[in-house]
């Protein structure tokens, strides 16, 4: 059944040039590339209450985003612009509307309807119990840190093994051992008929690519809307292809020059790679920024030009003239000289303290010469160096 609104809304009047292409022509795979400020959770909106204003029922629409705040604020911009909420509209986070799914779907990847979600305590307690036999091994993971390993594997989308590899090369010997706390621990979340987070977008994925199911899901949803999508993971872009598959109308907004949750998995190969995936894809441009002075943008727009890996962009400011940006010494910066400086005075102590210890266990005669001690001396500058610099790298990411 059709849902049309009651009022027409003036959307070129509501928004710009830019905004105003997208809701109108967004048929299709879509890209939106958005700078920060240029309104992209608006342009969603708008489009999702034009879809309505066409005509397209409020069930046939999936409204996915990253967070609950984000998920909350666009519900709520729904229901203010309409007067009222669409209602069999799908709109939420990646696993509020996976547990949705799995609800009604479940049973087709043993998942009962009646599942409990477990929260962070639960999950640890669990992986803590089926750890416990490996814990008398030096140096093996604790149970917070299989959890973070467990759940980068899945929301990547990699083999366990290679997750160790790559990104925790120190827990590489215990790789069959790590492989058997996953077996045990999702064969007693299935016992307990209990998920974890993950496990709401890992079998939403496998219930896309079954025959029927995923076929059945993916017709469901006409128009599929995404936002913040340069905060998704390869696991959560993998479903939403899915879901598009059968209609292929498919509106994702992001900004290729941010990425801030890279520590649990998202990746911004999910903008670069889209239109590969869709070589069809039209892409659209939201260059004005409501939020910050032309100076600011220029120093942004000059720091975005050196990356390699983006789609170019230029953002503009309707605001007037404001107050140049100056370079300031970050507090990390002063920090890290004088932990410079401390490291150095450290490294030297413990070249002093070994040389003696040298001299007292026979293994050096005397004191070395001046020469010497300089030598002895660059190189704990050098190892101090080494450390403070690797420190640096940590901070700065």
């Amino acid at each position: 059944m059709s849902t049309r609104l009651a009022y027409e809304i003036d959307f070129a009047k509501e928004l710009n040039e830019q905004q105003y292409k997208v809701v109108k022509e967004a048929e299709g795979p879509c890209l939106v590339l958005a700078g920060p400020g240029s309104g992209k959770t608006k342009v969603l909106i708008y489009r999702l209450c034009y879809l309505l204003e066409c005509g397209i029922p409020p069930s046939s629409m999936l409204l996915l985003t990253f967070t609950n705040k984000a998920a909350k604020e666009m519900t709520e911009r729904v229901k203010k612009i309409l007067g009222f909420y669409p209602e069999g509209l799908w709109a939420g986070t990646f696993h509020h509307i996976g547990n949705l799914i799995l609800r009604i779907y479940g049973k087709n990847v043993g998942i009962l309807p009646n599942f409990t979600i477990l929260d962070e305590e639960d999950s640890l307690q669990l992986i803590k119990e089926v750890s416990q036999k490996f814990s008398e091994f030096d140096e093996f993971p604790p149970p917070a840190k299989l959890k973070e390993i467990i759940s980068f594997s899945v929301n990547k989308c990699e083999e366990l093994k290679d997750i160790i590899n790559i990104n925790f090369p120190e827990y590489s010997r215990f790789i069959p051992y790590i492989e058997t706390v996953y077996s045990e621990y999702q064969k007693k979340k299935k016992s307990l008929n209990t998920v974890d987070y993950d496990d709401l977008l890992f079998y939403w994925l496998k219930l896309t690519k079954s025959q029927d199911i995923g076929i059945k899901l993916s017709s469901r949803f006409r128009y599929i809307l995404v936002d913040e999508y340069h905060d998704t993971n390869k696991l959560q872009g993998l479903i939403i292809y899915q879901m598009a598959k059968v209609h292929r109308n498919i509106l994702v907004v992001g900004d290729d020059a941010q990425s801030i949750y890279s520590f649990r998995g998202a990746t911004i190969d999910n903008i670069l790679e889209f239109p590969k995936i869709y070589p069809d894809v039209k892409i659209f441009y939201l260059t004005t920024n409501y939020r910050s002075t032309p100076e600011i943008l220029n120093l942004t727009n000059n720091i975005i030009s050196h990356n390699r890996m983006q789609f170019p962009k230029k953002l503009v400011s309707i605001r007037k003239t404001g107050i140049k940006p100056k370079e300031k010494a970050h507090r990390t910066g002063l920090l890290f000289s004088a932990g410079l400086i401390a490291g150095e005075a450290i490294m030297g102590v413990i070249s002093a303290f070994l040389i003696i210890g040298h001299i007292n266990l026979g293994i050096l005669k005397e004191a070395p010469s001046w020469p010497g001690m300089l030598i002895w001396g660059y190189i704990a500058f050098l190892l101090g160096y080494i450390v403070l610099r690797e420190f640096r790298k940590a901070i700065e990411k």
